[in-house]
C-alpha cells in the first residue's frame, strides 16, 4: 500500500482494517527449550499473622538511633509501643536541628494588647483615612444637601411632622 493511500485512509480505519484481517504472518515453530533443572531450595517457613512476634515495650528499650524502626510501625503493633518507639526515634538530636524557618515558630494567633498610648495615637486615623479616600468631601456634600432640603421644607408643616397635618400623597 502506498504512503498516500495510508494517509488518505486515516489511522482509525487502517487500525480497524488490520485488526479485523486475519494474521498473515505465520509464526515459525519454535523448538521447545530444554528445561534446566533448578536447584530446589528449602521451602520458606510459613509464618502466620498470629505467630509473628510483635514488638513490646522491652524491645523499645533496646532501640538505638541505628535500629530498624519498621517493625514498630507495622500493622497490629500496640499504639503505646508505636508511640514510645517514635518518641525514642525523634529524641535523637539530629531531628531537633532548626532548619532556618524558626522565624515562623511564633504563635501569631495571639495578638499583643494595645497600650493606652497606642490607642490614643490611633484616634486621628479615621480623619486621615477619610481625607485620603475623599470620603470627607462626600459626607460634607450630603450634610449640605440635607441643610438645603431643610431650608426648602420650612414652609411645609407636614415636613416638620406636626400632628394633624395630612401627608402628601394620601387622601
Amino acid at each position: 500500500m502506498s504512503t498516500s493511500a495510508t494517509t488518505e485512509e486515516g489511522f482509525l480505519r487502517r487500525w480497524a482494517r488490520l485488526k479485523s484481517a486475519p494474521e498473515q504472518e505465520e509464526v515459525a515453530p519454535v523448538d521447545a527449550p530444554v528445561p534446566v533443572p533448578v536447584p530446589v531450595a528449602a521451602p520458606p517457613v510459613a509464618v502466620e499473622e498470629g505467630e509473628r512476634l510483635l514488638p513490646t515495650l522491652d524491645d523499645v528499650a533496646r532501640l538505638t538511633p541505628e535500629s530498624d524502626y519498621s517493625a514498630f510501625v507495622a500493622k497490629g503493633v500496640d499504639k503505646a509501643v508505636q508511640r514510645m518507639a517514635l518518641k525514642k526515634l525523634f529524641a535523637d538530636p539530629n531531628f531537633a536541628a532548626m532548619d532556618g524557618l524558626d522565624i515562623y515558630i511564633a504563635d501569631y494567633n495571639k495578638s499583643a494588647p494595645l497600650t493606652d498610648a497606642m490607642l490614643a495615637s490611633l484616634k486621628h486615623a479615621p480623619g486621615v483615612l477619610n481625607r485620603l479616600l475623599g470620603e470627607d468631601d462626600d459626607k460634607q456634600d450630603e450634610v449640605e444637601a440635607q441643610h438645603r432640603s431643610d431650608d426648602n421644607n420650612d414652609d411645609d408643616p407636614a415636613a416638620d411632622g406636626e400632628p394633624g397635618t395630612p401627608i402628601q400623597g394620601t387622601t
